[in-house]
């Protein structure tokens, strides 16, 4: 049989993991970035129509 205090431990921690991640907190910094376009209207040049649905190649020489 398992001894009890892995069970605690293990509460705990998720406990504490679970509250870490709703207030937010994190072990790395965290660089948010500001005004990005909501969609591909407010932004052309990042969908690029060329990369679906063609899986051949195009080579050079």
């Amino acid at each position: 049989m398992r001894h009890p205090l892995y069970l605690i431990y293990g509460t705990v921690i998720l406990t504490f993991v679970g509250f870490a991640e709703f207030r937010g907190w994190s072990l790395t910094r965290v660089n948010e970035v500001r005004n990005i376009p909501k969609s591909v209207r407010d932004n052309p040049g990042s969908y690029r129509s060329h990369y679906a649905g063609y899986y051949r190649y195009f080579g050079g020489k």
